[in-house]
């Protein structure tokens, strides 16, 4: 079953950590994911979706090719996320084309029933996080593994 990238793991190197290694061409294809904007999750530097009919997210399809794949991601994303199952929209696919129903990781419900990471106010932007948080980002998956995310 294929995933849906959409924050942190869209970079390279974060996914190369992540991972322990670099995904070749096959593995990753653009896609868009209808329905959702990206916010900074609040206290953090990574994002979160949220509904939002008009809204729609590039990213990345990754299709694992590893035994441990799966473990890994899920480990980095931690109990802050879930996967769910999203139709998604290629970018090299036919209009007519089915969407294909991929993971997607969605903030986890806390246990009063709201979000465990709520949205802060700023959209979350690719560049401005590369720019920014990138690269204190890098280090944190350097020393303390790659689970920044089931941290706080």
């Amino acid at each position: 079953m294929a995933y849906f990238f959409y924050g942190t793991l869209c970079d390279p190197d974060v996914l190369r950590l992540v991972l322990g290694y670099r995904p070749g061409p096959r593995q990753l294809s653009p896609a868009i994911l209808a329905g959702f904007r990206r916010k900074t999750a609040r206290g953090r530097g990574y994002p979160v979706l949220v509904p939002a009919p008009a809204g729609r997210i590039a990213g990345l399809v990754f299709r694992p090719a590893r035994p441990g794949d799966h473990r890994r991601l899920a480990d980095y994303e931690g109990p802050e996320y879930v996967a769910r199952l999203l139709p998604v929209r290629p970018i090299a696919a036919p209009a007519a084309a089915g969407l294909p129903r991929v993971r997607v990781f969605l903030a986890a419900r806390g246990p009063q029933g709201g979000s465990r990471l709520p949205p802060g106010s700023e959209d979350w932007l690719p560049a401005r996080w590369r720019r920014r948080d990138k690269t204190r980002f890098i280090a944190s998956l350097m020393t303390q593994g790659p689970v920044p995310c089931a941290h706080p």
